[in-house]
């Protein structure tokens, strides 16, 4: 093993704990806020996902197998307000924590076929994880 490589090693250990560290809270109470639905308009910023308001989602579909392409809006409302910034996420503005570990989302699409016939289904479900 090289003296360079193993100088290097705490250098790495460190850098790889700041991605694994959220941005100081006080860094992140700096920033500007951007409340769903509006837009950002500075390049880093807190997002916030209110509670009980309509968040929509858009669902398409398209390809050569269709007659003609699926647009269509659904909207879901959250139980609590979701603040987000870049990987992270938090429900109260002040403590912060990688986003999959606060909320756990599943998507899982079935189509009609011949093992289940009728209409087919779109499933999310979205899980707030225990602290």
């Amino acid at each position: 093993m090289s003296r360079d490589f193993v100088l290097a090693l705490p250098i790495l250990a460190a850098l790889g704990g700041c991605a694994l560290m959220p941005p100081p809270s006080e860094r992140l109470a700096a920033m500007p806020v951007v409340t769903y639905p509006d837009k950002p308009t500075t390049a880093d910023y807190v997002y916030k996902l209110p509670a009980g308001q309509p968040l929509d989602v858009m669902v398409r579909a398209e390809g050569s197998a269709l007659l003609a392409p699926v647009d269509q809006k659904i909207s879901a409302s959250l139980a609590r307000d979701l603040y987000l910034h870049k990987t992270w996420a938090s429900e109260d503005g002040q403590h912060w924590r990688a986003a999959n570990k606060l909320i756990g989302v599943n998507l899982r699409i079935s189509l009609p076929s011949y093992e289940a016939p009728g209409p087919g289904e779109m499933y999310l479900k979205v899980e707030r994880k225990a602290e």
